[in-house]
């Protein structure tokens, strides 16, 4: 009697063990992988870019992730995958687990491709959307030697010669830029040759050389060519003029009211589950590092435009991308 009491204790006290390390465990992975959220962070952070190194968006990521690192007080390690329309960081990203700690750059790539090659593959329900933090606004430029002084002049010689100008931007039809001339097409009535370039930095030395007649691009990468007055910008696809281009007015203001909702963003995201604790501390904290004086004086040189948006606002955004890009793309006859 007394043996099976003291086998029964025994048993009890061990289950109790077992009991306790399962919930202990289950406490530490999460559902979601989250962890404890008034521990984050407590260890490194990743941010995979989907693109090269040098380009706007990775040298946007880098600094964010340098401005940041003390506010949170963990490193904040970079990492480069290209490829597949962000399929390759897509993979990487939701590899890294949903508890906070591996984080991705996002633009419009994203939306298109979970629109169209990526689809089957990916969706935005697949992730969580932490930060929106800058736009780069898409602008129409045309070379110095143009004809061409105001949007009101292309516009009219447009819509009289339908087909005869050659556009150029990045991206073939249904990209980001492509989107975004069609939109402008579209509310003032005109068509022109679209011309697909592998950058948006080789559209522009295509309008230099003028072997096209207009370039839809960005600020930061016509401003050498318009202070040396090789290039000259109609109108910029914004609600609101451009602090870097003063001068230049809105296509609204030009006379060609258009929906703006379609924009050039950079962010970040992450996968989806994350708690929301953590997406807020995450969210707060790179709020915070894009208005240190270091990362203002970033934007003002790259000629950025800050995009603030927290993760529930940056929800909300991709959302009403999907649909602008949707639509676009529907109408563009792609599948």
């Amino acid at each position: 009697m007394v043996f099976c009491k003291r086998f029964m204790f025994v048993l009890s006290l061990s289950l109790v063990v077992v009991f306790a390390s399962a919930c202990s465990s289950k406490s530490s992975a999460g559902g979601s992988g989250g962890g404890d959220a008034d521990d984050f962070p407590s260890k490194d952070i990743t941010i995979i870019v989907h693109t090269s190194p040098g380009g706007p968006t990775d040298t946007m990521v880098r600094k964010l992730a340098e401005v940041t690192e003390p506010i949170l007080g963990q490193s904040i390690i970079v990492e480069n995958k290209k490829g597949g329309s962000g399929a390759a960081q897509m993979a990487a990203l939701q590899s890294g687990g949903s508890d906070g700690y591996t984080l991705a750059s996002i633009t419009p790539t994203h939306v298109g491709a979970w629109n169209s090659n990526l689809k089957e593959q990916y969706g935005p329900e697949d992730f969580s959307f932490v930060t929106r933090v800058q736009l780069d606004p898409y602008i129409l430029a045309v070379n110095a030697e143009s004809e061409f002084k105001t949007l009101e002049e292309l516009r009219s010689y447009m819509k009289e010669n339908p087909g005869e100008l050659k556009v150029g931007g990045y991206g073939a039809v249904g990209s980001g830029h492509n989107v975004a001339w069609n939109i402008f097409a579209d509310s003032a009535g005109v068509e022109g040759v679209w011309t697909n370039y592998e950058s948006t930095s080789d559209a522009v030395t295509a309008l230099l050389g003028n072997h096209i007649d207009v370039a839809n691009s960005n600020p930061g990468k016509v401003k050498q060519y318009v202070e040396s007055g090789e290039l000259r910008v109609l109108g910029v696809f914004n609600d609101k003029r451009l602090e870097s281009m003063p001068d230049v007015p809105t296509y609204e203001e030009a006379g060609v009211p258009i929906d703006v909702e379609w924009a050039q963003f950079r962010g970040i995201y992450t996968n989806a589950d994350v708690p929301d604790e953590v997406l807020k501390k995450l969210s707060d904290a790179f709020l915070e590092g894009m208005h240190t004086e270091e990362f203002e004086n970033y934007m003002k040189d790259a000629q950025k435009e800050y995009g603030d948006m927290d993760h529930k606002e940056f929800s909300e955004f991709i959302d009403k991308q999907m649909e602008v890009n949707k639509d676009w793309l529907e109408k563009l006859g792609i599948q």
